[in-house]
């Protein structure tokens, strides 16, 4: 019984870590309408860029995150502007928008490989990173805290953004009717502007949180991009409360099906839950605000 419990609170854990991600990227979405499969680059290139300035560069863990949360947030907005704006202007459908940003994704990481080389990055852990400590039947580490504070601190931070900012505001106007919005006086492309620079750096907080724990590779987006898909789908895709509820879900049944089943069947779980919910629920566990581009 110890060994389940601690399985899912490692799945708590995981799942927050999934869920944060898939919180930016559904902000993205119920805004803007796009599928922004490229939030996996914008993952990976900041936590490429933690481990730079940490590690290689060893200027110290506040600029490391100041580096980080800049080239993650640059990323997003060259992937607007350059991107997914000219495509807009054009009234491009969504499949194009899909192609796109799935060739943004595969193209980032290629020159991922090409400036970093293929070879994993690993952050030295600290003795602050190797902190641990045992609170009944569970083992919190360090990481864990980590995790569930700058999730706290993400999930606030962007309640109170949408909430109680004229920005905010904007990202909920435009993702319920962007042409009622538009005739209200906010400017579309200025809020679609400012709503990927806010979901790439939530983006960071993962990117920055994984390098810290595992070796950074070129495909870490990607992989955690598939987790935060089906997170999406489980939860309800647009639906920001949804993101995270669907990451903790899909975290705790991901790390409590090794305790009956091989580890190799893991993933195969998390396939069936989004086959289960694809066919039994596909809006997901709260309502999506899902919408075209």
């Amino acid at each position: 019984m110890e060994l389940l419990l601690q399985l899912a609170k490692n799945g708590v854990i995981i799942g927050l870590l999934y869920g944060l991600f898939a919180y930016g990227m559904s902000l993205i979405i119920a805004t803007s309408g796009v599928l922004h499969f490229a939030h996996g680059l914008t993952l990976a290139g900041s936590a490429y860029s933690f481990w730079f300035f940490l590690q290689d560069q060893d200027l110290g863990v506040f600029v490391a995150i100041l580096g980080a949360l800049a080239v993650g947030g640059l990323l997003g907005i060259l992937v607007e502007l350059g991107i997914y704006r000219p495509l807009r202007r054009i009234q491009a459908t969504d499949m194009v928008f899909l192609v796109a940003s799935l060739s943004v994704l595969t193209l980032g990481q290629a020159a991922l490989i090409f400036i970093f080389g293929t070879d994993p990055k690993a952050v030295t852990p600290t003795a602050f990173l190797r902190w641990s400590t045992d609170v009944g039947p569970f083992n919190v580490r360090m990481w864990d805290l980590l995790i569930i504070g700058a999730s706290a601190l993400a999930f606030t931070a962007l309640y109170l953004l949408q909430r109680h900012t004229s920005v905010g505001l904007s990202f909920r106007a435009v993702g319920d009717n962007p042409h009622r919005a538009q005739t209200l006086g906010i400017k579309l492309q200025r809020t679609y502007v400012w709503v990927f620079l806010a979901g790439s750096l939530v983006a960071v907080l993962p990117g920055m949180l994984l390098a810290v724990q595992n070796p950074v590779t070129p495909s870490m987006g990607f992989d955690l991009l598939i987790k935060a898909v089906i997170a999406l789908v489980v939860g309800g895709i647009g639906s920001m409360p949804g993101a995270l509820l669907g990451g903790v879900l899909i975290g705790v049944v991901e790390s409590v099906a090794v305790y009956w089943l091989p580890t190799e069947w893991s993933e195969f779980t998390l396939y069936a839950l989004l086959f289960i919910f694809v066919i039994a629920r596909p809006q997901g566990l709260t309502k999506g605000a899902l919408r075209t581009a």
